[in-house]
């Protein structure tokens, strides 16, 4: 026992410089349920321990590629900023002391370890994706259960117009709030109450129509409050408790399932399944070695230290500022503007520009922003900005990818998105500029930030946001053209500011 203490006081002390992210986005209101999943994996373990023993130790090879594998997974979120490479780090980390300890005894405790792994959140880019997705499957639904009680609602994008107020879904009522708490519960109703493969399975995909349904249900009953006068559910503390109110409902829709489930088996699988015995390798009474746990204990070591040491091995790269950045491009003037206190705290940028530009004659507008970063690491990266720019009740109309010829010596690659909200009409398109690059995809951004920071300890970037405003007079092939041209005229500015 005092062997399996000193181990785990190691990995807290090699990941500690990471364990402070944990914290931090567990505080987030999405993820508050990260705290409860270490006391429910040590539940879980302390359950099974008078058929497990856990006092029968010994130090078995297993645990060493799997600390190794560990340490590559925290890396490449450090490099990459991806947080959840770091969090499935740290999880592997203590998969691998299980794993020296107790061997392939460690099968027996797989679900445990399974439900360990909602400690790690979902990415911000993956979490952004699914809550845009969301929110519009819940204002959807929840226009349509508002028409069928008879009450005139106008939907744009995540916004309803009902009863003289405007509700807006936001990410935290998309339902993303509700997925992964649901999920972990659909497991664990699952791992107690079920004993066949199929039904667990339909158990945990029921967990996105029933979070779905949850959401458009709260916002129903608020459209229905709003629209009978009652406005102050849209406050504090009506609208939490109504919250509330709704988890309960989608608690009910999961133990209605369960029920309906234990149902089908009895009727289709009547026998209970024989549940294989823990007592498989036992750990004989020989001697031990030691000499895996002492290379455990190193490679902890030096793992730990490494971590304390990356903010220092990548090179920093300056941009010109980008206060001077030109203000007159291709026949279009500009006008340059600050951002919020509240965006740039979100952005975390280092440097940034943002100017809105017009043209004579011209009757679009274009908006111009492009921060920098001189350095790329998790809570410090470039946003991907589609799920930005899909926020505030914009619809999408078009979306693709531009072929950008500039000057017939480069071409390039410009995500485009065409965008709607009631009569208002926007042309967005962006790209990251990167050590050289030129890139769209965001996984092939996160894949190079992780490539460059081992190869070439660069991590800088930029990302060119640029965005035109289209009046109604404006069609579609003239707008699209007017902004390639600026793209165009725009791109030797840039090659003089973003270091290549």
């Amino acid at each position: 026992m005092a062997g399996l203490i000193f181990l785990a006081g190691l990995i807290l002390w090699a990941y500690f410089p990471l364990l402070s992210r944990f914290f931090k986005v567990w505080r987030l209101g999405d993820n508050s349920y990260c705290y409860l999943v270490p006391l429910i994996f040590a539940y879980l373990c302390w359950e099974k321990r008078s058929e497990f023993r856990f006092r029968e130790m010994g130090f078995h090879p297993l645990g060493l590629p799997a600390l190794i594998f560990s340490f590559l997974l925290a890396y490449a979120g450090l490099f990459s900023a991806v947080d959840f490479l770091l969090y499935l780090g740290f999880w592997a980390a203590i998969l691998s002391l299980a794993l020296l300890l107790y061997g392939k005894r460690v099968r027996a405790l797989r679900f445990p370890f399974l439900i360990l792994l909602f400690m790690a959140p979902l990415p911000p880019f993956v979490r952004r994706v699914l809550t845009f997705k969301l929110q519009l499957l819940t204002s959807r639904l929840s226009a349509l259960l508002l028409n069928a009680v008879g009450l005139e609602v106008l939907r744009e994008g995540n916004l309803l117009h009902v009863g003289g107020a405007c509700l807006q879904i936001a990410e935290a009522c998309s339902g993303l709030r509700y997925f992964m708490p649901l999920i972990l519960l659909a497991l664990l109703v699952s791992y107690y109450g079920l004993r066949s493969l199929w039904a667990r399975l339909i158990m945990v995909f029921l967990v996105a129509p029933v979070a779905v349904l949850s959401n458009a249900l709260r916002v129903f009953l608020t459209g229905v409050l709003v629209a009978r006068g009652h406005s102050a559910v849209l406050e504090e503390p009506y609208h939490s408790l109504l919250g509330w109110l709704v988890f309960v409902l989608a608690l009910g829709l999961f133990l209605l399932s369960l029920l309906i489930l234990r149902f089908l088996e009895n009727r289709l699988s009547p026998s209970a399944e024989a549940s294989p015995s823990p007592g498989e390798d036992r750990v004989s009474a020989g001697r031990v070695s030691l000499w895996p746990a002492v290379i455990f204990g190193a490679l902890l070591l030096a793992g730990g230290w490494g971590f304390r040491m990356v903010p220092e091995l990548s090179t920093r790269l300056t941009s010109r500022p980008l206060l001077y950045f030109p203000l007159e491009i291709g026949g279009w003037h500009g006008e340059p503007r600050r951002l919020s206190p509240r965006i740039l705290k979100s952005l975390w940028a280092d440097d940034y520009f943002y100017g809105l530009y017009r043209r004579k004659d011209f009757p679009g507008v274009i908006f111009l922003l492009i921060p920098y970063y001189s350095y790329q690491t998790t809570w410090h990266t470039i946003h991907t900005p589609q799920s930005c720019l899909l926020g505030g009740g914009w619809d999408i109309v078009r979306t693709g990818i531009w072929e950008l010829d500039l000057s017939g010596k480069r071409a390039i690659q410009v995500k485009y998105l065409w965008l709607r909200k009631g009569g208002q009409r926007l042309l967005a398109t962006y790209f990251f500029m990167e050590r050289g690059r030129v890139l769209v995809n965001p996984w092939k951004h996160k894949f190079y930030l992780l490539r460059d920071a081992v190869l070439r300890r660069r991590t800088d970037g930029a990302l060119v946001r640029v965005e035109m405003l289209c009046p109604p007079g404006l069609n579609r092939q003239e707008a699209e053209r007017a902004l390639r041209e600026f793209l165009r005229a725009l791109w030797p500015h840039l090659q003089r500011f973003i270091p290549g």
